[in-house]
């Protein structure tokens, strides 16, 4: 009976060991599965946010085009702000709008900066998206230290009194915009990712085949059209995915 009685004790013991294991089983079974549908959620939202076109937010970029596909003669605008070369009286087009358009412009141009350090580190030429008016500070062995006015500097009495954005500053920001639109491209290249093209070709001393250091400060038409043409890139820069 002795022996028969240990055996029963053993037998209860190996099946309440059995119904505990079977019980913890069943419980990470569960805990598997909800930390397997967390770490599935993680992931899903960290490939929509990776794919997120952040700068679009922030940045509503309008340029207006006919059924022809040529220049409307609407001014293109950034946050609803008239983005243009020269001041139009006529169209209550005043400086302070087209300060505050260029530093918004610049504040775009300097956030997808931030994502690519080495172009900051390696730049000689710097956009400084302040208000009310945007600077471009420049720093290369031929030209020295210098800094230039992304609008109209109410400080500055010479600039102030111009009727158009300084062409230097609207060259020197082209410089920066081509050389960020051509960073995006050969790494979308390197990472395999299908991106379009900006909507025109862009070097660092020209858009849409201007070549804008040749361009004098009085020629508003070509100026204009130089100032529209990087509005659009600009739009298709706020597009860009943030990989």
């Amino acid at each position: 009976m002795d022996r028969s009685n240990a055996i029963s004790d053993q037998e209860d013991i190996v099946y309440q060991e059995l119904n505990t294991l079977e019980m913890d089983a069943r419980n990470f079974g569960e805990e598997s599965h909800l930390v397997s549908c967390n770490c599935s959620a993680v992931e899903s939202e960290i490939d929509a946010v990776s794919h997120a076109r952040l700068l679009s937010m922030p940045f509503n970029i309008r340029v207006d085009w006919d059924n022809n596909s040529e220049r409307s003669g609407r001014y293109p605008t950034i946050n609803n702000l008239r983005l243009a070369y020269r001041i139009n009286e006529k169209a209550g087009l005043r400086h302070e709008e087209i300060d505050a358009a260029f530093s918004n412009a610049a504040q775009l141009v300097a956030f997808m900066l931030g994502l690519y350090p080495t172009l900051l580190v390696d730049g000689g030429v710097r956009i400084v998206p302040i208000r009310p008016c945007a600077k471009i500070l420049v720093n290369l062995p031929e030209e020295g230290q210098s800094f230039h006015n992304l609008g109209f500097d109410a400080t500055n009495g010479t600039t102030a009194n111009s009727h158009h954005v300084p062409s230097r500053s609207i060259a020197l920001f082209l410089v920066i915009l081509s050389e960020l639109s051509s960073h995006i491209l050969n790494r979308n290249v390197k990472n395999g990712v299908a991106a379009d093209q900006p909507p025109f070709d862009m070097t660092e001393c020209s858009i849409d085949s201007v070549d804008v250091t040749k361009l004098a400060d009085s020629n508003v038409e070509a100026w204009s059209a130089v100032v529209y043409c990087i509005a659009a890139n600009l739009g298709w820069l706020s597009e860009q995915e943030a990989i």
